[in-house]
């Protein structure tokens, strides 16, 4: 009698603690939904559902009252950018879902780092974790997510709703299958999307990551539009690598507008933007030793950095 008392107990507190657990997450669904604002006129969208199970949108449509502009939901994504047919492709979705399943879930990245650049890429990732105060947040935007190598780390150490924004359709469709392998899709929300244009509103985001997104083309437009939408107080944690003067890797990345390849650019213009209590930090001078990569070029040196701050 005594032991069908326990099990009762038991079964009662799980479904609270499950309950609980459903509002909180609902709760954090909702404010997901709530802060989306038009990124061409910045007024509030409005959801409209077609396919849902519990509080995971499948499908639907985001649409703005006053320029009438709308944004899909496909496959649980979020679309702010038009999926174009070659996007669509099953022979590129198929390339990307094999990735993502194949040797990013299996870490085989790793066999391609030194022991020494192994080592710089943990520091690296320890310096972001600890300056993001991720126990605090809400709501967790990281963007240029790509394979979510750093992503991955982050995932077990929040309650915060995740924000995965990434420029590429059929990344994001691999990032899905990736989560849902590892089990951690539940309280992450992929946006198909451009960092450099965001459609959430001023003040709404709690804490924000980019691991190497400062690496990609015209990238002043990221930091403003992340110190716009960060929460007063919150913090803003990136990381990325430059190029040594006078370098064909400098060179190159000023061709592709590749804006933060300089030494202490990215200082500088967080600096510029306000930021308060910048912390920067330099974590190695490597050569790059392969000859496959576009940038940096072989045989030259780069430096990566990392930058933490708040608005």
């Amino acid at each position: 009698m005594q032991a069908l008392y326990k099990t009762r107990m038991i079964d009662i507190c799980s479904g609270f603690l499950f309950l609980v657990y459903l509002i909180l997450y609902s709760n954090m669904k909702y404010s997901i939904n709530s802060i989306f604002i038009c990124p061409k006129c910045k007024s509030r969208l409005f959801l409209k559902i077609k396919e849902k199970t519990g509080e995971r949108i499948h499908s639907g449509k985001l649409f703005c009252k006053k320029c009438k502009k709308s944004f899909e939901i496909i496959d649980d994504i979020v679309c702010f950018k038009k999926v174009e047919k070659q996007n669509k492709k099953t022979k590129e979705i198929k390339k990307m879902r094999e990735l993502f399943l194949g040797p990013e879930y299996n870490k085989e990245w790793y066999k391609h780092f030194s022991k020494k650049d192994f080592l710089i890429l943990k520091e690296e990732w320890k310096f972001m974790i600890e300056n993001l105060n991720l126990n605090e947040s809400k709501i967790h935007l990281d963007w240029a997510t790509g394979t979510a190598r750093f992503l991955r780390n982050i995932l077990n150490k929040t309650k915060a709703e995740i924000i995965a924004l990434d420029f590429g359709y059929p990344n994001c469709l691999g990032l899905k299958e990736f989560l849902k392998k590892i089990k951690r899709y539940s309280h992450v929300t992929i946006i198909y999307g451009d960092a450099r244009n965001m459609f959430f509103s001023d003040d709404s985001i709690d804490s924000i990551s980019s691991w190497h997104g400062l690496n990609e083309p015209d990238m002043f437009d990221a930091v403003n539009e992340s110190k716009r939408i960060l929460k007063k107080n919150k913090k803003i944690v990136v990381s990325g690598e430059f190029y040594e003067e006078g370098s064909e890797s400098l060179k190159l990345a000023k061709r592709e507008g590749i804006d933060f390849a300089e030494k202490d650019k990215t200082y500088n213009y967080f600096k510029k933007l306000g930021f308060k209590n910048i912390e920067y930090k330099k974590f190695s001078k490597t050569r790059e030793t392969s000859r496959e990569n576009f940038i940096p070029k072989h045989n030259e040196y780069h430096t990566v950095y990392g930058i933490s701050a708040k608005k």
